[in-house]
């Protein structure tokens, strides 16, 4: 049983009070869909546009998406989203592309620049991340990926 009802793949966002945004475009991401609700969650659709493809090659992608929603969010509530878009960045990678994301944390030079703990606790994440569904990146202001968020923050700031 999933933990929240977003966490599954036939979850129904828009019955569920999440404002619906088509067609955004983010660098040379076209035509996505970015769901939002008040104090609750980001959710990213990998089914619309070229949003899967181009997030699960970049994570410079996911985080110039990860801003674009986060403007979205704050345009509509007036209220900034409290996951940064380092983190958020991160767990759309996740989403997107997590066989990448595992080759990579595990390749030794990696491990060596994150160190043992940090690369540790990413791939933990990752456990906890592809454990839910991939068709929608839901960054959930509670959910459990926010105990990693620090640590991909500086993962993030390693890379670029």
């Amino acid at each position: 049983m999933a933990l929240f009802p977003e966490d599954t793949n036939d979850f129904d966002y828009e019955a569920n009070g999440y404002f619906i945004y088509d067609n955004v475009t983010s660098g040379n991401i076209t035509g996505a869909r970015i769901n939002i609700k008040y104090d609750r969650a980001i959710a990213i659709s990998f089914k619309h546009g070229n949003t899967l493809g181009k997030c699960k090659g970049s994570l410079k992608e996911c985080y110039d998406l990860a801003i674009r929603a986060r403007s979205i969010y704050a345009t509509a509530f007036r209220q900034h989203f409290p996951v940064s878009a380092k983190a958020m960045a991160w767990e759309i990678w996740l989403h997107a592309a997590p066989e990448a994301l595992d080759t990579m944390i595990d390749n030794k030079i990696v491990r060596l620049i994150l160190g043992t703990t940090l690369a540790g606790k990413i791939s933990m994440a990752i456990i906890d991340i592809v454990g839910g569904h991939t068709d929608y990146a839901d960054i959930g202001i509670t959910d459990g990926q926010r105990k990693f968020d620090k640590f991909f923050e500086e993962a993030y700031d390693l890379l670029f």
